[in-house]
């Protein structure tokens, strides 16, 4: 028993050793220099004599006096001398080769956003044992002195961007864009409530603030955050134009020669949404998390927005900002699927739903009719989004009835449109287009040619999917890249139906030649 005892009492004094040697190495990665202030021992450096001749020219040397903690980043003289032809010392670039805490390498476990001064971040990163801040290497580290400690750089640091920043010079196009997103809201939380309107609605003494739908949707690019950080894989200027380029080249329209005849509305509606869909993601990515691992591998990340996205592409050109990193592409290119292909418009687009199985046209929708109908949104499993719109007139009926809207956007090339409809329900129609008839259309012909319609692409047909079918005709007057006014107008009832009316599913614009 005293045998078995003894062995405990052994083990345990071991185990106690073991652990406060752990304890000591991770706690006493340096000697504290305890009774020193760190400041003398940096004007003792020769090392960095020049940029403590600096801090004292400029007055610095009084910060250092207090017990207050600091660590300055200390560019080594032969740093100073690179840095003379370049710029000129002033007090921001003093402020960011300062940080008002203690740093110890040894606690970094890969990166870390420091505040400096300048109340901007600089990165400080560790990898095994080469030590950076903003990708320069620290050269040298001190001990751990009363008041703080220093580090040497083999170059000067100079405050980064952030990633606004960085985009207002490398790409004006996306920064152009960043800014039409500023809306001026309420701030109901610093509004005061002072009463109500006649129609019951508070009236507030109002304090409005900018609000960017940008910054809220992805990333905020303009803000510089502690714990918050953003990868952006965006072209530059120079790729970004030439890519442009070839897609205008691409589309074989006369009038698009270079990038400047690509509408900034379709870049600002149609690319840049998918770019920052595909290139927008949270924290710091390295350049090897984009890598395949295999040729036949597909590598999927997930973007700001939760989603997952496929990565065809490979970054290049590494920028650290003071929130995140930016990225330019190895090889930009438009992917074709964005400009070549149809522009579908979906019927239910229209309707506005006012309660329970009760819907009403838009208010940018313009009806004409010598009667009341209301429209019907219903779904549908077939169509295109699952539901289509109807309206149904009485039978027979010999009234006047037009719908008209605007599309979406196009570029200027000629199209077949097509109309998604119903065979069963219909009439005899007139279809303009930018207020050019372009068709008129008798729901008869699907019994007239028994439900197959020939189409104006050449070698083409509309054939039924149950009984919904549909048919096209040739659009060529777009002038320019616009929204498309499309009129449709009841001229009468066709021969055969038995019921009078309208159903859509959609409009398609497909581009042929």
């Amino acid at each position: 028993m005293k045998l078995t005892s003894g062995i405990y009492a052994v083990i345990f004094l071991l185990l106690l050793f073991s652990c406060t040697k752990e304890w000591e190495d991770h706690y006493d990665v340096y000697g504290e220099t305890v009774d020193q202030n760190f400041w003398e021992a940096m004007s003792a450096d020769n090392r960095v004599s020049e940029f403590v001749k600096i801090l004292k020219e400029f007055k610095y040397d009084t910060l250092f006096q207090s017990d207050m903690p600091y660590t300055v980043f200390a560019p080594s003289n032969s740093a100073l001398s690179q840095f003379a032809g370049e710029g000129s010392i002033d007090t921001t670039l003093l402020n960011y080769h300062i940080a008002t805490h203690f740093i110890q390498s040894g606690s970094i476990p890969a990166k870390r956003k420091v505040q400096t001064l300048s109340r901007k971040y600089a990165l400080f990163a560790r990898d095994g044992n080469k030590v950076t801040l903003d990708g320069i290497a620290l050269t040298q580290e001190s001990p751990l002195y009363r008041n703080g400690k220093y580090f040497v750089l083999d170059e000067v640091a100079k405050p980064l961007a952030n990633l606004y920043e960085y985009f207002v010079v490398n790409n004006p196009v996306l920064r152009d864009y960043i800014d039409g997103q500023d809306s001026i809201i309420l701030d109901r939380e610093r509004s005061k409530p002072i009463g109500f309107d006649e129609n019951g609605n508070t009236i507030y003494d109002s304090v409005k603030i900018v609000y960017n739908k940008f910054e809220a949707k992805y990333f905020p690019v303009s803000e510089e955050l502690r714990n918050y950080s953003a990868t952006i894989v965006f072209p530059k200027k120079d790729d970004y134009e030439s890519a442009l380029t070839d897609m205008a080249l691409a589309m074989n329209i006369p009038s698009y020669n270079d990038y400047s005849d690509i509408p900034i509305e379709w870049q600002e509606d149609v690319l840049l949404p998918h770019l920052l869909d595909q290139g927008v993601f949270l924290n710091m990515l390295e350049p090897e998390e984009f890598i395949w691992k295999t040729e036949e591998d597909t590598l999927k990340l997930q973007n700001i927005l939760g989603d997952s996205i496929q990565i065809l592409y490979k970054p290049i050109e590494k920028t650290i900002c003071s929130n995140g990193y930016a990225y330019n592409y190895e090889s930009f290119v438009i992917p074709d699927s964005l400009y070549s292909g149809s522009s579908k418009y979906e019927a239910e687009w229209l309707l506005d739903e006012t309660g329970i199985n009760r819907y009403a046209w838009y208010d940018f929708v313009k009806v004409s009719s010598s009667a009341t109908y209301s429209p019907l949104q219903e779904y549908i499993s077939t169509a295109s989004n699952d539901s289509i719109i109807r309206i149904l007139f009485t039978k027979g009926y010999q009234g006047t009835y037009s719908v008209e809207f605007l599309t979406k956007s196009v570029f200027p090339r000629k199209y077949a449109m097509e109309v998604a409809t119903h065979m069963d329900v219909g009439g005899v129609y007139d279809i303009y287009v930018n207020d050019e008839l372009v068709k008129t259309f008798d729901y008869y012909d699907f019994i007239r040619y028994r439900g197959v319609i020939p189409s104006v692409i050449p070698g083409k047909r509309y054939i039924p999917k149950g009984r919904f079918n549909s048919f096209d005709m040739v659009v060529d007057n777009i002038p320019e890249y616009s929204r498309v006014k499309v009129k449709i107008v009841y001229k009468g009832p066709s021969s055969g139906l038995s019921s009078n009316g309208l159903v859509l599913d959609y409009i398609d614009f497909i581009p042929f030649n």
